[in-house]
Parts: structure tokens; sequence; C-alpha cells
């Protein structure tokens, strides 16, 4: 690897990890916490319908509760 290579990768990382303003720093942090959330939602929505149907079906196989 040549030393152009590291100086031109330094350059990329602080192009890409710093900002300009306060307002792009927010932005991307609104972007990181959106698009980090949003697969471990889309796991819980899964599982929420998930255990909805499964417990709609045993209670539908049980019959009604007495009381």
């Amino acid at each position: 690897m040549t030393p152009t290579l590291f100086v031109r990768l330094r350059g990329w990382l602080l192009d890409t990890l710093t900002f300009n303003s306060e307002t792009d720093a927010a932005g991307a942090m609104a972007d990181a916490t959106r698009w980090g959330w949003l697969p471990a939602l889309s796991g819980v929505s899964i599982g929420a319908c998930h255990a909805r149907s499964e417990h709609a079906g045993t209670t539908a196989e049980t019959g009604p509760m007495s009381g």
C-alpha cells in the first residue's frame, strides 16, 4: 500500500465523519437513529404479529374462558 492511499482514506474519513454545522450533525444523528432502530422495530412487529396469531389459535382451540 502506498502512502497516497492512506492520505486519501484519511481525507475520505474526515469528510464522512465531520460536519460543517450543528444542523448537519443533528441530521446525521437523526438518520443514524432512525435507520438503527428500524430493524429492531420490524422484529418486534413481526414477533407481536406471530404471538397474536398463536394466541388466537390456542384460545379458539380451548374454548371460552369460564367466569
